[in-house]
């Protein structure tokens, strides 16, 4: 643990300058080499295009109709996009076509027949939404309050509530809406380039994670120097990666949103892998 941290904290303190692509090898490059390493690092420096974001979509879940249509008309005065329902279960199924990235709030009644607003919280929730959840209700209680604020809900607003109020919550779940949806297309995106590395990869990446030297990765992996220096290149390329630093971010990033698969093990390790045939 003390030479990762020795290795991550050179990498943050390097003198201002180009970045490297690679950490420093011990072997010479050929001028072929350095030529590709060049257009390599051109190529990472051009901006990437940032994908847009949908226009927000408030969602009313009531299943008085005209309380329902009462709260739907204020909202459209906020100038937001607006879709009305009657039955959690019809708007649960709408969820089911619309884009995973959706932005948006969802304002729902607490009471309700069938499935009541604390339901239907809980089962955003476990579909890992991107929709915040604002519940409105005539009938607040303190514990009902707690246990809606502790499953992530915006807020708990009471009946008959202020228009600045519910303005004000549904601005918050917007913005939480947007962070969510950047925080899933970041995920897929490591994803995406984890699965790309093939078991070898791996277990450079485990090395390179634990701080050890190219000599010392030869060594316990029983390969050459210059099969180490081919992986630990493939591995910065593949996760478009210009420092350790920025590799041990990318690795932490991406394991510090999944669930541990062993207690007793270094979940960040364990990395996705797809085989290719």
């Amino acid at each position: 643990m003390a030479s990762a941290a020795v290795v991550f904290l050179g990498c943050l303190h390097q003198p201002k300058g180009p970045p490297m692509s690679l950490p420093p090898t011990t072997s010479r490059r050929s001028r072929r080499d350095g030529a590709e390493l060049a257009q390599l690092l051109e190529s990472r420096s051009q901006a990437q295009p940032v994908p847009e974001m949908s226009e927000p979509i408030v969602f009313v879940i009531d299943d008085d109709a005209q309380a329902g249509r009462a709260v739907s008309e204020l909202v459209r005065t906020f100038n937001y996009e607006v879709r009305t329902f009657q039955n959690p279960r019809d708007f649960l199924e709408a969820l089911q076509e619309l884009d995973d990235y959706q932005v948006g709030c969802v304002i729902t009644d607490l009471r309700m027949s069938g499935v009541d607003g604390m339901e239907l919280l809980q089962r955003l929730n476990e579909r890992s939404s991107t929709l915040p959840v604002i519940i409105i209700t005539a009938y607040a209680e303190t514990s009902t309050t707690v246990r809606a604020l502790r499953r992530g809900a915006v807020a708990v607003l009471d009946k008959p509530f202020r228009d600045d109020e519910l303005w004000g919550f549904i601005q918050e779940g917007v913005s939480r809406s947007v962070s969510e949806v950047s925080r899933h297309r970041r995920q897929q995106e490591l994803e995406e380039r984890f699965k790309r590395l093939s078991p070898q990869d791996r277990e450079v990446l485990k090395l390179i994670m634990e701080g050890s030297k190219n000599r010392t990765m030869a060594k316990r992996l029983d390969v050459s120097l210059r099969t180490i220096e081919n992986r630990r290149r493939r591995i910065f390329d593949v996760m478009q990666a210009d420092s350790v630093a920025e590799l041990t971010r990318m690795v932490v990033e991406y394991e510090y949103r999944l669930p541990a698969t062993s207690p007793s093990e270094e979940t960040w390790l364990h990395l996705p892998f797809e085989r290719v045939a």
